[in-house]
């Protein structure tokens, strides 16, 4: 049962974080999946600091609405 449970919230995670615009998908998985800090995405993406918060800002708010229903 928490095997399932574990394979079903890995999919459910996978499914949002495929739904994400793509500028907003790849700040999201570099801090949140891989834990890499905003200065470290920052030089990956080639963008300011500012952009680089602003994205993963706007990344946890559309995964949140999208992961909300899948855990009701």
């Amino acid at each position: 049962d928490d095997l399932y449970r574990k394979r079903y919230l890995k999919e459910a995670v996978d499914q949002c974080v495929a739904q994400l615009p793509t500028h907003h998908r790849t700040v999201f998985v570099l801090r949140e999946l891989e834990g890499k800090s905003y200065a470290e995405i920052a030089d990956i993406t080639g963008c300011n600091l500012g952009t680089v918060k602003s994205r993963l800002n706007r990344a946890r708010n559309s995964f949140a609405q999208l992961i909300e229903p899948l855990l009701e």
